[in-house]
């Protein structure tokens, strides 16, 4: 029997189930082993997977592999050996409802279920109006629906490119507002916007990209005095929150739920790095050749890094595109090759958007780039590829089950687009995995909690949350993997004590004891 590629294999599950791989607990059935990739364990531990091989451990699994299928535990899903190299489009077959999604979304997401039972006892959010700007796919699902069983008022807005229109439908079935169609124009979407905000009145908003809020207070200045606060899940939404308090323009306190180590370094490396890795897998499957190309990752904060590692782990030669010195240097400490955009656009076969920041990949690279050069993004905002200064835009699908678009670029040479340039992982496939956006959303749940409790208190600036609310969230997913850990201890710090205390104290002895001699 062939052996299975390793980037098959978790482009397969990854896809298939919206489970994460990292962290994840993987028994090795022993007849795997004449079909494993050549460096299975290798690159399993890059990509934070945890192996096991014995049958004790068996039980302790939540996914297992054969030679001929894997199995997730829950449902069961199976996947045939033969078909993990399948096309694109039968990978993305899912026979499940948008109940039944939600549902095994909120089965892998123990800790917003701990903390909504809370919150549901102490009443903390009742009658709360949160206007959510977010993905809509079953896992925000689960957050918006435990935000409505804790007593609060919810609605939800989304672009048309960020909505699973099915899970919206049964949002809207099951009371929730739901501003968003997955065939709207711009305008429509502008529109749905500014009467989320009029109907609602928000108190709290939770915002992705800091968009929704600046709407409110950029059209909407009237409904602005109203808000207690702002949670945001973005690096992109906090710099702009950042810029507005810069200039004395922050109305509100903003509640930085990006900077939680639960979002960075979880959702951030982990999250968005392993999901777009294996988005890309899917759409680029026959159309790039990943072991012979040269990719180019534009930053390399917590979401580019995490790609690079593991893209680099598949094959790729990955090279690192930098402005800050600190993060060039610890990419090339990880053994990452580093070089200048202009450099890269004119060496690579691919370029990877992983900043967040407007005109990454600009007009003058554009220009530069060779023909056929695969262009993404996995950072997220609109125009991160200088698409709008494109005089005249010319999209040709390359296929209709693949979204891959060729870009004409006006100078002769043509790219390929993933995605219309939009987030490849929550465009293309069920973004980041279950078990990561439990993490996300417990943090926002504690920052909802943050700005009720300390209404009128806080500053109108960026706030960082409290490392112990981590740590409490932090503990809760470990007891929900059945892990235990010490319990911290407080250390009281004698500053008095030095390296020379001893030395010091037996000299000053002997002395007095000569003295006395």
């Amino acid at each position: 029997m062939n052996q299975i590629e390793f980037s098959s294999l978790v482009r397969s599950i990854s896809q298939t189930t919206n489970r994460s791989l990292a962290g994840a607990r993987i028994w090795v059935a022993p007849d795997f082993q004449s079909v494993r990739p050549h460096n299975f364990e290798e690159a399993a531990n890059e990509w934070g997977m945890r192996l096991f091989f014995n049958d004790s451990d068996r039980s302790l699994c939540a996914i297992e592999l054969h030679d001929t299928f894997a199995t997730v535990d829950g449902e069961k899903v199976t996947y045939s050996h033969d078909c993990l190299c399948d096309s694109l489009q039968s990978l993305r077959t899912e026979d499940k409802s948008a109940a039944e999604k939600i549902n095994l979304a909120y089965d892998g997401m123990p800790v917003v279920r701990h903390i909504t039972d809370e919150y549901v006892k102490s009443g903390v959010l009742q009658d709360e109006r949160i206007a959510v700007s977010l993905i809509i796919e079953p896992k925000t699902a689960v957050l918006l629906l435990e935000l409505q069983r804790a007593g609060a008022q919810v609605a939800v807005y989304a672009t048309a490119a960020e909505v699973h229109q099915a899970v919206a439908d049964e949002l809207k079935e099951r009371g929730i507002g739901v501003y968003a169609d997955s065939q709207w124009t711009p305008s429509q979407e502008h529109a749905a916007a500014l009467q989320l905000l009029d109907d609602m009145k928000p108190t709290i908003i939770i915002d992705d990209g800091a968009s929704f809020a600046r709407l409110a207070q950029l059209e909407r200045p009237n409904l602005v005095p109203a808000i207690r606060g702002v949670a945001e899940e973005t690096t992109s939404g906090v710099r702009a929150f950042e810029a507005m308090e810069a200039s004395q323009a922050l109305p509100y306190p903003v509640i930085a739920s990006n900077d939680s180590q639960l979002k960075t370094g979880f959702d951030n490396v982990h999250g968005t790095g392993e999901s777009c890795a294996t988005t890309f897998l899917q759409i680029m499957d026959d159309n790039y050749p990943l072991e012979s190309g040269t990719m180019a990752v534009i930053g390399f904060g917590p979401v580019g890094r995490g790609f690079a590692r593991r893209m680099r782990s598949l094959g790729a030669r990955v090279v690192i595109v930098e402005q800050s010195a600190t993060a060039a240097l610890k990419a090339q400490y990880e053994g990452f090759e580093v070089m200048p955009l202009s450099q890269a656009a004119l060496e690579c076969d691919c370029l990877i958007s992983a900043t967040g920041v407007y005109h990454t990949i600009d007009l003058p690279v554009l220009q530069k780039i060779e023909d056929g050069t695969v262009l993404g993004v996995i950072g997220g905002i609109a125009n991160e590829i200088a698409l709008d200064d494109l005089t005249a835009i010319t999209h040709q699908d390359i296929s209709p089950a693949v979204p891959l678009t060729q870009l004409d670029l006006g100078n002769g040479k043509s790219a390929r687009l993933i995605a219309s340039a939009d987030g490849m992982n929550y465009t293309v496939s069920s973004g980041n995995p279950i078990e990561i956006m439990d993490l996300s959303f417990a943090v926002q749940l504690n920052a909802i909690r943050m700005l009720i409790e300390n209404d009128g208190e806080l500053e109108h600036r960026v706030i960082r949350m409290n490392k112990d609310i981590d740590e409490q969230i932090a503990r809760s997913a470990l007891a929900a993997r059945g892990a235990e850990i010490d319990e911290s201890q407080t250390l009281v710090t004698d500053w008095t004590k030095t390296r020379f205390s001893t030395s010091s104290h037996s000299s000053t002895k002997s002395q007095e004891e000569n003295s006395h001699a």
